[in-house]
């Protein structure tokens, strides 16, 4: 069986392995025909989830009456697991995420998953979803930065090693870097302290490095929180 996770950035489809998780197929969500092409090259059935609806529409439509997808939305979490107003509207990488995390650590998380979107979750000792933050990723405030201040110069992702900024350069890697860094930071405070600190997502390496918490970087939380969904409704036998 694959896994399928439908990101606002990238299409990624995994398999479980003995000890982690094998990479079979990665494209642009742009490009949804071509998971759907891998799909039926595979034969294979494959659970997923999507945050991006036209993505999913679209490889449905590719597959046709090849019914090789069972999509997993949010109906199929228990209502006592969540304590989010208007469910519906909350996105299933958010709480697969937490999902993973919790079955791996088997204590309270904190998830922040440092993607196009950066969201920073927590999950009680219960494995109850208790909510979080959405926040633009770094690469969209760079981009902002970018195309509303275009003569500001573009400078290295890193936190200078003085403050304030003494020059442009590093004043520009203060308000981007640094306060990127500071805001995931001061969030991560408002939670449990005692709640274990798990990191995913295109920069999650590089924000774990510059985190004041200690945190683990794990990029197959989501793929995790998933398995875990289907072990416990044991669907496709």
């Amino acid at each position: 069986m694959y896994y399928l996770d439908v990101g606002n950035s990238k299409i990624k489809i995994k398999k479980p392995d003995k000890t982690s998780w094998l990479q079979s197929f990665s494209c642009k969500t742009s490009n949804p025909n071509e998971a759907a092409e891998f799909i039926k090259r595979q034969g294979d059935k494959v659970v997923g989830i999507s945050v991006v609806k036209s993505a999913r529409e679209a490889i449905d439509s590719e597959l046709g009456e090849n019914k090789l997808v069972k999509w997993l939305d949010i109906s199929e979490i228990p209502e006592k697991s969540i304590d989010y107003e208007g469910k519906e509207t909350l996105g299933m990488d958010r709480i697969m995420a937490c999902l993973g995390a919790r079955v791996l650590s088997d204590t309270p998380v904190i998830v922040v998953d440092a993607g196009t979107a950066c969201t920073i979750d927590y999950m009680d000792d219960k494995g109850v979803y208790r909510g979080g933050v959405i926040m633009p990723g770094l690469y969209l405030w760079e981009q902002a930065l970018k195309d509303y201040a275009p003569a500001l110069p573009a400078v290295v992702r890193d936190i200078p090693m003085r403050w304030p900024g003494k020059n442009t350069e590093d004043s520009v890697r203060w308000g981007l870097s640094g306060a990127f860094v500071e805001a995931v930071n001061g969030l991560v405070r408002k939670y449990d302290y005692l709640a274990k600190v798990w990191v995913t997502g295109g920069d999650g390496d590089w924000l774990a490095k510059r985190m004041e918490r200690q945190a683990k970087v794990n990029d197959n939380l989501v793929f995790e929180g998933m398995r875990k969904l289907v072990e416990a409704r044991l669907w496709f036998g």
